[in-house]
């Protein structure tokens, strides 16, 4: 098979020069110098001009706002700074992969973490090459290539218990326990998820433990238990520390509390994103977020504001269409079925032109329940009491929002 076969498939998918293809095309540039310098053994030449400056011409081309364009860039200028590909540029094509992994390009992702696994000998960096097999194992689980996913946990399991590594062994469970769960084997994966959490609590693996609660959480609102999932998520905020991650729970924990109709405490998560996440990309998809609950609550002045900077925003192709699919869906909810229309209209044809096939199906659906003149109820869903945990979540969130506006 052609290396990277996956790109060369999802380049002829798309439009030419379209923003997808331009992101997709400067991924598969760098990937074949990266190659080419490996399989050679031989140090990056900057006398080698014109390839590196084609490399760096397609990475410019890439949409401003897209994080592939800022982690590419990175594997470049440490590749060259460098002059060899090392553990530090690996690094880098591992942000590059995660960022593939955020927006849902599975294939992509799990085909550049095989290339850092691939450059990572177990016996050279060994934490590095457990690092890359459990992050090809997680994109290819989420691409549903079941096999190449328990390939890979499998490698990761044994180079990690082969050098008594008891962190990434846990690691590695989580990512189990998450195949289980994808599966719909949902009690052996909560077996695997709690004995995890126990184990790294008596250990003191604070990360693990929050990786392991974060899963739970999940799981948690796969089978409707939302309290739960409230309270999982939660555990899991007070104990992940890593900026990126810490802002992944908070997210998931935002969704936990619009499922158990707690959106002021939803909006709470989202603002605090939006201020204070790693990257553009997430703080845009908070905003867009809540663009979508000032529609649900009725805020169309506040709605409107988050459209307009939205509008102004480089966001990439993923984001924009996801964006374009709730500002339709917001505005017949303000009964504004002619902008709607143009809204969906317009969120079709850009998610096919970038092969953002979810959100076209679904801008699809809704755009015929506007034609039809249909009219969807978006009146908060009634709950009991809830739990004082669940309180004191909402609470915690809503301070640390205070917190971070303040200091923003």
């Amino acid at each position: 098979m052609i290396r990277h076969q996956v790109y060369f498939d999802t380049l002829g998918s798309m439009r030419e020069d379209s923003a997808s293809w331009r992101s997709v095309f400067a991924g598969l540039s760098v990937l074949r110098l990266v190659d080419s310098y490996t399989e050679t053994g031989a140090s990056i030449d900057p006398a080698n001009w014109a390839q590196l400056h084609s490399v760096r011409t397609a990475i410019e081309d890439v949409n401003a706002g897209d994080p592939v364009r800022g982690v590419l860039t990175t594997v470049l200028e440490e590749a060259t700074r460098r002059a060899t590909i090392d553990e530090v540029v690996c690094a880098s094509l591992l942000a590059y992969g995660r960022a593939l992994d955020y927006e849902a390009s599975w294939g992509l992702a799990t085909d550049v973490f095989a290339t850092v696994a691939k450059i990572a000998r177990p016996e050279k960096n060994a934490r590095l090459a457990i690092e890359a097999n459990v992050a090809i194992g997680g994109a290819a689980r989420r691409n549903g290539d079941w096999e190449t996913s328990a390939r890979a946990y499998s490698q990761a399991a044994y180079i990690a218990d082969t050098i008594g590594d008891r962190q990434g062994i846990l690691t590695v469970q989580v990512g189990i326990a998450n195949t289980y769960m994808a599966k719909g084997n949902h009690p052996q994966a909560q077996s695997i998820l709690d004995d995890v959490i126990v184990q790294s609590g008596d250990e003191r693996m604070d990360e693990i433990q929050g990786s392991a609660l974060h899963s739970r959480a999940a799981l948690a609102q796969r089978r409707g238990e939302k309290v739960e999932a409230v309270k999982f998520a939660h555990e899991a905020l007070t104990l992940t520390k890593k900026p990126a991650e810490r802002d992944l729970v908070l997210e998931d924990l935002a969704v936990a509390f619009s499922e158990v109709g707690m959106r002021d405490a939803a909006r709470d998560a989202h603002l605090i994103l939006a201020a204070t996440a790693q990257t553009k990309w997430v703080r845009w998809q908070a905003t867009i977020n809540l663009m979508e609950l000032a529609s649900f609550d009725g805020m169309e002045e506040a709605f409107d504001s988050y459209a307009s900077e939205l509008r102004k925003a480089p966001l990439s192709p993923w984001l924009r269409a996801h964006f374009l699919l709730f500002l339709g869906e917001g505005l017949e909810r303000f009964n504004r079925c002619e902008a709607a229309e143009q809204a969906l209209e317009e969120t079709v044809a850009y998610a096919d032109a970038n092969q953002v096939h979810s959100v076209s199906f679904k801008a699809e659906a809704a755009l015929a329940q506007v034609r039809s003149k249909a009219r969807r109820e978006s009146s908060a869903p009634v709950f009991g009491e809830l739990p004082t945990e669940v309180l004191a979540a909402a609470h915690a969130v809503s301070e640390l929002r205070k917190a971070a506006l303040t200091s923003a």
